[in-house]
């Protein structure tokens, strides 16, 4: 374990920067994720190979936090810990996680897949990827001006369940690539859809979750294959992004 004292250390301040800056982020392709329960996953040999632990940082003042992790163990004081923390009250240890992006792979059989298009509130990202991970969804597609899954807000929203998901940043060449694999294109509507509760599916299944104040952009609802709606009570109107999405994404896991 190595404690540093100076804020103006060279490898405090890239920690600093990729948690403060998307850009700094993309050019290392790396991520900060905060927590023991959320970081564990990347030392013990479950999360996917394409997300690896590089290094932690540890409050001074908890350091028995890092005992269990083989990678470098940078040490600062709790209150340097603190400004690198995304949270309101730091966990007292992070970890800077190197990420390999995988090509884009679509399973032939069957399977089902999230796409999120043009959403814009991290913690709606972040929760619908915990969901598709918890119901089983092969990967996550991002398209359009959706928010970044490594954003720390997101990052934090998945509860450590971002090292499990397959996630893509697609453009338009997705929608040939699923057509010719036989997947459905599934939008979700306010009104007007196929019932979630009674509609059949196939084995291949893409869910669309679009914009939370416009919905799926009307580009990608033509090239959908079907539609969805959730019955409500005539009292609410529509229901939180987040919300809607894993609804669906149980309904559809079977």
């Amino acid at each position: 374990m190595q404690t540093i004292t100076s804020k103006d250390n060279p490898k405090l301040k890239a920690v600093r920067a990729l948690v403060r800056s998307k850009k700094d982020r993309q050019e290392a392709s790396a991520f900060v994720m905060e927590g023991v329960r959320s970081l564990s996953a990347l030392s013990d040999g479950s999360a996917l190979p394409q997300y690896r632990l590089r290094e932690i940082w540890v409050a001074s003042d908890a350091v028995e936090l890092a005992k269990d992790f083989a990678v470098p163990v940078y040490a600062v004081e709790p209150a340097v810990m603190e400004q690198l923390s995304d949270c309101q009250t730091s966990q007292g240890i992070l970890g800077v996680v190197q990420y390999t992006q995988e090509p884009l792979t679509i399973l032939p059989e069957k399977g089902n897949y999230l796409l999120v298009d043009g959403l814009t509130d991290p913690g709606n990202l972040g929760t619908l990827i915990r969901s598709a991970v918890a119901f089983g969804f092969s990967g996550v597609f991002l398209h359009g001006d959706t928010v970044e899954v490594f954003n720390p807000k997101t990052v934090r929203a998945t509860m450590g369940a971002l090292p499990f998901a397959n996630v893509w940043k697609t453009d338009e060449t997705v929608f040939q690539t699923l057509e010719q694999s036989g997947y459905d294109l599934i939008s979700t509507v306010i009104h007007g859809g196929e019932n979630l509760h009674t509609m059949k599916l196939g084995p291949k299944n893409v869910l669309v979750i679009g914009n939370e104040a416009h919905g799926v952009s009307a580009a990608v609802q033509q090239r959908a294959t079907r539609s969805l709606s959730i019955p409500m009570s005539g009292n609410v109107e529509s229901l939180n992004a987040a919300v809607a999405g894993s609804i669906c994404m149980v309904a559809i896991s079977g």
